[in-house]
């Protein structure tokens, strides 16, 4: 081992703790990312879509809870 070359099972070992500490702090990062966009001023017009789009989901999610409750009282 005196030849000035690193020891290729140190490295072996310790790879996955590097691999894992790079794996925590790009995932921290992305949370802080994803934190600060969600928590963004919106624009009147982003908002409107954000409304828009939230009624529409709930519209549709009444029509399927409607549909469906149809479909097991006349399966019942």
């Amino acid at each position: 081992m005196g030849d000035g070359r690193p020891d290729r099972d140190l490295y072996e070992r310790e790879r996955p703790g590097v691999q894992q500490e790079l794996a925590h702090h790009y995932r921290d990062k992305d949370m802080k990312d994803d934190y600060l966009a969600s928590t963004k001023v919106k624009t009147k017009e982003e908002a409107r879509a954000s409304r828009v789009q939230l009624r529409g989901d709930l519209l549709f999610f009444v029509l399927l809870i409607g549909i469906s409750g149809l479909a097991i009282a006349y399966l019942w």
